[in-house]
């Protein structure tokens, strides 16, 4: 076996695997027993039904509340909230994620006051409703006489709940 690197690998590999396992059925046993010691205080624990943990697709459970909304989520969210916005769209590059749209020309009063509604901070809480924190302010480039184009660098918040 020995000359063979392969199979001495694969040995090896088996051997660290068997030694894992077992020390995660004996933490599993121990933890089951109690262990002869008090709980730790400040510490809660909770047990998982056995048919649920049986039932359960996932392996661990997840704080699903924590995690930021899919881009289109937060696509449908911006339109909802600010329908005189054009293209919009949520991309993630290396420069970071960031809500682009276009900004049409002014058609009333009523237009204008939602726009700088949505430029002072609007725009930000929409992102923050959906898991996102707004990585300063909006970025607006003129492409047309009185059309902007805008960009919101975004990136997922850290332990907030969505309120969606």
């Amino acid at each position: 076996m020995a000359r063979n690197p392969k199979v001495a690998w694969q040995m090896l590999l088996l051997g660290c695997a068997a030694v894992i396992v077992a020390g995660w059925a004996w933490l599993a046993l121990r933890s089951a027993s109690g262990g002869g010691k008090p709980a730790a205080e400040g510490l809660v624990r909770v047990d998982m039904p056995a048919t649920a943990a049986r039932n359960s697709p996932i392996a661990a459970p997840v704080a699903m509340a924590n995690l930021p909304a899919l881009p289109d989520r937060v696509i449908a969210h911006v339109h909802q909230d600010y329908p005189l916005l054009t293209e919009v769209d949520f991309r993630c590059d290396a420069g970071g994620c960031a809500v682009t749209a276009t900004i049409p020309p002014p058609t009333d009063d009523a237009f204008l006051k939602q726009r700088q509604e949505m430029l002072l901070g609007g725009l930000a809480r929409t992102v923050a409703a959906d898991g996102y924190t707004m990585l300063g302010p909006v970025r607006m480039d003129e492409v047309a006489f009185n059309v902007f184009h805008i960009r919101a660098s975004v990136t997922p918040a850290q332990g907030q709940e969505q309120a969606r």
